[in-house]
């Protein structure tokens, strides 16, 4: 589970997950090369033995950025943002991130704690993840030249002799590539307090599967320079590919914004319609999906209202909103707006947002979001539904698709009349207060 954050497709991703400079020390601009050796013991995936991996990386340490490059994608980091851009060479295009969605994703992974092994206890999660659950005393010993740390008597890094002095800022900013990996807490304190780059070092892990771990780094090409910013003016975000959910995101990525005055005419023109059609679920699916679309209220007069209030399947719906339902309910709820989509013309979508939102209250993560994408498909301008699908994915565990459909919808409600996103920042404050480290 935790070798989400070592393995070839998610490294490079990894290792900047969460970089940052808040409450940092200044660094001074420097370049370095990389490489890393993961060797495995005892890993086998469907029977076969995992075969150990070497990366090799360019970092770039900015005082506002840092980057890391290899032959094939380059990771940019923008540490006043809290963003990160993992950008394809071959296409030149990236893809943006939050660097909020890997400590999101090791708290909800330490949340299950109690799901150990044997082998497997609370030292090695804590060092996989890079958080502590309880206060450790660090011990050190000399082997071979090298400084060996241990918490609790499990052997958690060895550092080598050598190196390149630098400053405090420059240390933490090392230290915090290393957590993006999986390191423990008291060894990163450790590396940051020495202020020193090691020529080398060794981490030692074991996985909740079973298997151990042994990552080699290797530093070298240290120089004190870099260029005073980055640009991505020569890329363009990634044209939409994968599955429902990443297409959705990719499009959001390029248009999400919010509602223009022209957006508004059009949809008081399609309510009046509807009205005056007497197609008055459509009427009130629309008004939802304007207020859903971060668009102030439309109003509606009083016959209309009085219409609205006498008609079958706005009773029938009205009927079955609300909150604090039990699961028979959530069920029977979904089955009248399954029913009601035969009974509007043009806003099936409203109704499987509606749905969406129950299937997610019912655990049904997955089967939420892909509803979510597909009410998105037939309108990507509605914030609420990415919302929804933000927290679907989020209670999946899907934490870096969560973030990027949070921010999609953010960007479209932009402070609507809708709190549609408090949720989201409170979750985010409270990340930043406890965890300044990852952020």
């Amino acid at each position: 589970m935790f070798t989400r954050y070592t393995s070839t497709s998610l490294l490079r991703l990894a290792m900047l997950g969460t970089l940052a400079a808040a409450g940092a020390p200044a660094c001074a601009a420097m370049t370095f090369d990389l490489h890393v050796a993961v060797n495995y013991t005892g890993a086998k995936r469907g029977g076969v033995p995992i075969p150990n991996e070497t990366h090799a990386f360019k970092i770039t340490q900015g005082e506002r950025y840092l980057t890391v490059q290899d032959k094939k994608e380059t990771t940019i980091v923008d540490l006043v943002t809290r963003r990160r851009y993992q950008i394809d060479e071959a296409s030149r295009s990236y893809v943006a991130y939050s660097l909020f969605d890997t400590i999101g994703y090791r708290l909800l992974a330490i949340k299950k704690k109690g799901s150990f092994t044997p082998t497997y206890g609370l030292i090695e999660l804590e060092n996989n993840l890079s958080l502590e659950v309880a206060a450790r005393t660090l011990t050190e010993s000399t082997e071979g030249g090298a400084t060996v740390l241990a918490v609790d008597g499990v052997r958690l890094a060895s550092i080598g002799a050598g190196g390149t002095s630098v400053s405090a800022g420059d240390a933490a900013m090392f230290a915090r590539v290393l957590r993006t990996f999986g390191t423990h807490p008291r060894v990163l304190a450790r590396l940051s307090a020495q202020q020193r780059l090691p020529a080398s070092l060794v981490t030692y892990h074991k996985q909740i599967e079973g298997y151990s771990e042994t990552r080699t780094y290797t530093i070298s090409a240290v120089k004190q320079s870099a260029p005073a910013t980055y640009s991505l003016a020569a890329y363009k975000p990634r044209a939409p590919q994968g599955d429902e959910i990443d297409q959705v995101l990719d499009k959001a990525a390029i248009s999400a914004a919010p509602p223009t005055p022209a957006a508004r005419q059009a949809a008081e023109r399609e309510t009046a319609q509807a009205f005056a059609d007497n197609r008055l679920l459509d009427a009130m699916l629309g008004l939802n999906e304007w207020a859903f679309s971060g668009g102030d209220s439309i109003a509606r007069t009083a016959e209309q209202r009085a219409l609205m209030k006498a008609n079958p399947e706005l009773i029938r719906l009205g009927a079955i909103m609300g909150d604090n339902k039990t699961r028979a309910e959530l069920e029977a709820a979904n089955a009248t707006l399954q029913d009601l989509r035969k009974h509007t013309t043009r806003k099936q979508h409203v109704l499987m947002l509606f749905e969406a939102d129950n299937l997610k209250e019912l655990g049904r993560y997955r089967e939420a979001a892909a509803l979510y994408a597909k009410a998105l498909q037939a309108n990507p301008a509605m914030a609420s539904a990415y919302g929804g699908l933000g927290m679907a994915l989020y209670r999946n565990e899907d934490t870096v698709r969560a973030w990027r459909s949070w921010d999609a919808g953010r960007r479209i409600s932009n402070g609507g009349e809708l709190d549609l996103f408090g949720n989201v920042e409170q979750l985010e404050k409270s990340l930043v207060r406890d965890y300044p480290q990852f952020l």
